[in-house]
């Protein structure tokens, strides 16, 4: 068994060896980028932790859409699921021995709006008020669905749910012969409600809004409306282009690789999943064939897991009566498996404690859970296994295993 005492060990020798391989951020290669107003500027290129995962340009303005995701997608995990995600189903299409990873640069919060906005009278309503009658005549229509039928707003959202909570961007880039990082592919996640809950403001009140989707029905809408969201992309800086500004040139010229992800509901513990992705090839904002993608993230327990993956969830429940010997009646054990193809491709466990114990007994209940995975885990050893213990929101330790370790790995907090 391997465990660290503190993060702050961990943290000065990954510090120590980045430095002595001088693959902190790199500036030594005079790294510069073209950002999204047409304009040359410095970027840190920061280095991979291995080769599978991307190197990162990080521009020195950053990204004008930064945060702005918080706004979509109603719950933390799908947030981090639509980002690392998207950036891992780019692997099969930007390779990372090819391409440098950017966070996207090119759509701002007014491009994401104008997609989000419902088509025909609602986009930019309170916004028209302050613009002329030939401004109102410029504003482009939203993509999401208009407003239904109904005496009032309320019941008009009600009948006619929004679909696309937000649009993801993520820019892949390449040096040209000046030695300059230029973008050479684009990866875009459209974000699709599982549920549509807004607060709708009428008459002085807050109304909120809280209705069930059925996923089949949303999915088929986002494909049908896809090709729309790629041609506004390609047409990103038309309108303003001048002499010193390619971005125009750039978007059109470049392979886009889209997706659709469906967020779980608001409350999940478990985000949701990529469903579809396509290719549109440099040049063209048409949609030929989409691909559907399996991919599953699953709360054990819960209904699914009874009704679709009742062997792993026994196995679940076996590790969960193991670790509750330990302390029957202060211990609780929920589990977040991932499914790729309908196989299990990753696990990982909350062990979570409803009263404080000392350092010796969590030292004691740590090296307990590492020999249950070391001796008794039920699942096969291929899959990597990502165990927190908590109390409340403290972590007290981590316990990982991956087909490749001897031995788990454990790392227990300092507080």
């Amino acid at each position: 068994m391997k465990w660290k005492k503190t993060a702050a060990v961990c943290s000065v020798m990954l510090a120590l060896q980045l430095v002595l391989s001088g693959c902190w951020f790199n500036n030594s290669d005079n790294s510069t980028v073209k950002n999204s107003s047409g304009k040359t500027e410095n970027a840190s290129l920061i280095p991979s932790t291995n080769d599978s995962d991307y190197q990162m340009l990080r521009p020195k303005s950053g990204s004008t859409t930064r945060g702005y995701i918080q706004y979509g997608p109603k719950n933390r995990v799908d947030m981090d699921q639509l980002e690392t995600g998207l950036m891992d189903l780019s692997k099969d299409v930007f390779s990372p021995n090819d391409y440098v990873f950017q966070m996207g640069q090119y759509m701002k919060n007014t491009d994401i709006n104008s997609i989000l906005y419902r088509n025909g009278s609602e986009p930019q309503r309170a916004a028209n008020k302050s613009l002329s009658k030939d401004q109102q005549k410029t504003v482009v229509p939203g993509i999401n669905p208009a407003l239904g039928k109904g005496k009032n707003i309320v019941e008009q959202s009600k009948n006619s749910p929004k679909y696309i909570n937000y649009v993801l961007e993520q820019d892949y880039m390449k040096k040209n012969s000046k030695g300059q990082y230029k973008i050479a592919g684009m990866s875009v996640a459209v974000s699709l409600n599982s549920v549509y809950a807004d607060n709708i403001n009428y008459n002085g009140k807050i109304y909120p809004i809280s209705e069930k989707l059925n996923r089949a029905k949303v999915v088929a809408w986002a494909k049908a409306h896809a090709q729309q969201i790629v041609q506004r992309i390609r047409n990103i800086g038309k309108d303003n282009k001048d002499s010193n500004d390619n971005t125009y040139e750039d978007l059109q010229n470049i392979p886009i690789f889209l997706t659709l992800y469906t967020t779980a509901e608001p409350q999940s513990y478990v985000p949701g999943d990529f469903v579809a992705k396509t290719e549109i090839s440099a040049g063209s904002s048409s949609i030929g064939k989409w691909t559907s993608i399996d991919e599953h993230h699953v709360l054990f327990p819960s209904d699914n897991a009874t009704n679709s993956y009742k062997g792993d969830l026994d196995k679940f429940n076996q590790i969960k009566n193991d670790v509750q010997k330990y302390y029957p009646n202060y211990v609780g054990v929920i589990g977040k498996a991932f499914y790729r193809n309908k196989d299990l491709s990753d696990l990982t466990l909350t062990i979570n404690f409803n009263k404080f114990v000392d350092e010796s007994e969590m030292i004691g209940f740590t090296n307990y859970v590492t020999s249950l995975v070391d001796k008794r885990f039920p699942f096969e050893r291929s899959i990597p296994i990502h165990i927190y213990i908590t109390t409340g929101d403290i972590p007290e330790a981590l316990i990982e295993r991956t087909e490749s370790m001897d031995q788990p790995y454990v790392h227990i907090f300092q507080h």
